[in-house]
């Protein structure tokens, strides 16, 4: 914040220091020291360590360019913007070389001023984030695994980014999440906020189809009266997440609106809610996400470039399961298990052969389709070994693209990339079963190859939140 910023402002023009004070002053930084004198400076930044100096070039007994050099010298960390009435190329270039974030010709355009500031203050935060995350990642190991418990690899790559979280645990800026559909970008974000050792609460807002009202109104809140129909104040969920994480999944369908106050609340870390005019403060991180290409999506217009970068600093970025082939087994083995308990069934054994038909498939709907065809297996085994009928089926289906067939023999919640979650998966499949059934449970249980109280327990959890 402003507030925590310290300026020191040299000059030997008393009037002109007065000015800049009362300025800045209005923008928050209220943390001034005026120096008239320039052989104060340097035993000054030593005692009050500020954060940034204004200076003026020419003053008396001391040259500008020379002192300007001495504290890039002395304090590289140092953000130094120069001030002068000569506005010749040739002295402004000799600022820039010398160290100087900006240069400035009498009478000082203060907006361009303040953008300066705060773009100069940015910088010097992002590469100290840098630098620590350099730092950091020296270390191969992770250090804080059981908030890594819920994403299942043995792949080095994955690890890596199990370290770069880390690494970036305790940044206040906005996270974004990269993978296709399926691959976890839930799960690494709720790996993101647990790691950061939160106080508050993750909060997730899924942007895909919201229009600018709604997006608004889920994230910012409203007033009683602030629309028809809104006959009680509401809280946002940036409101639940005080303190914590506010995930906004499919980042890449936001309407062009809802990108600006989106950029707004990043920038300026505020926001209102609809119907009102007090401005109230936002203290959840933002992790966002998508499976979309956002460059792309920027040079076809339909995102904007100021969002993104805001948003890109720090970028995880998931592979896809076909280039992670060694966490195959393991995540076999995990949703067969999980599966199997789900159905009330012995877990069957699994023929090696499954690992050779899976090692040569593309998996274009990533972990999230290898999940849905080990518990379809699962349903349809019978045996003590694991049955590959429907397994091989599937793949043959969408290794010859023929998405209309996958359907038909799949179901309506079946498609060849955007695939449904497992719960999704479940739930049509029971309520086809029990329409078939006239809602007889025991015959439903029997159809879908499962006990009777393994079908009632998955009735009593389908309103439950998804948690993959």
């Amino acid at each position: 914040m402003n507030k925590d910023i310290s300026i020191m402002m040299v000059d030997d023009d008393e009037k002109t220091l007065l000015g800049l004070s009362i300025i800045l002053k209005t923008k928050g930084y209220t943390k001034q020291q005026i120096l008239t004198d320039a052989e104060k400076v340097i035993p000054e930044i030593i005692t009050n360590k500020p954060d940034i100096i204004l200076l003026d070039l020419h003053m008396p007994n001391v040259c500008g360019l020379d002192l300007l050099s001495k504290i890039k010298k002395d304090f590289p960390e140092k953000i130094v913007i120069m001030i002068t009435g000569d506005d010749t190329v040739d002295v402004a270039i000799k600022c820039t070389r010398l160290g100087a974030s900006d240069y400035f010709v009498k009478p000082i355009d203060h907006e361009r001023l303040f953008h300066v500031i705060e773009n100069s203050i940015e910088e010097k935060n992002h590469k100290q984030e840098l630098l620590e995350i350099q730092q950091h990642l020296l270390d191969n190991t992770v250090t804080q695994s059981a908030h890594f418990s819920n994403i299942l690899t043995e792949n080095t790559g994955m690890k890596k980014l199990f370290k770069y979280i880390e690494a970036i645990a305790q940044s206040n800026r906005p996270v974004l999440i990269l993978g296709e559909t399926g691959t976890g970008k839930e799960l690494f974000a709720h790996a993101v906020h647990n790691v950061s050792n939160s106080t508050g609460n993750i909060v997730t807002v899924n942007a895909a189809g919201l229009d600018d009202t709604a997006f608004s109104d889920s994230l910012f809140g409203h007033k009683k009266g602030a629309f028809t129909g809104a006959l009680q104040n509401r809280e946002g969920l940036i409101k639940k997440a005080k303190n914590g994480s506010i995930f906004l999944d499919e980042i890449g369908d936001l309407k062009p609106q809802s990108q600006i106050k989106l950029l707004r609340l990043i920038q300026e870390n505020t926001y209102y809610p609809l119907g009102s005019d007090i401005s109230e403060t936002n203290t959840a991180r933002i992790i966002t996400a998508t499976h979309q290409n956002l460059e792309a999506l920027i040079s076809e217009g339909s995102f904007r470039n100021d969002l993104y970068f805001r948003l890109q600093i720090h970028t995880i970025k998931i592979p896809p399961l076909r280039e992670r082939r060694d966490d195959i087994p393991v995540l076999t083995k995990f949703f067969l298990k999980r599966a199997c308990e789900e159905l009330g069934k012995e877990s069957p054994a699994i023929p090696n052969e499954l690992y050779d038909l899976f090692n040569n498939h593309l998996f274009l709907g990533n972990v999230r389709e290898l999940e849905m065809l080990l518990y379809d297996a699962a349903i349809h085994t019978t045996g003590d070994t694991l049955s590959l009928d429907h397994i091989k089926r599937h793949l043959a289906l969408t290794s010859s693209g023929d998405s209309a067939k996958a359907k038909e023999v799949w179901g309506d919640f079946v498609s060849m990339y955007e695939l449904p979650t497992i719960k999704n998966s479940t739930n049509n499949l029971i309520d086809e079963a029990l329409k078939r059934c006239d809602n007889n449970q025991k015959k439903a249980s029997s159809i879908l190859g499962i006990t009777r109280q393994a079908l009632n327990k998955r009735l009593s959890r389908r309103d439950e939140p998804s948690t993959s």
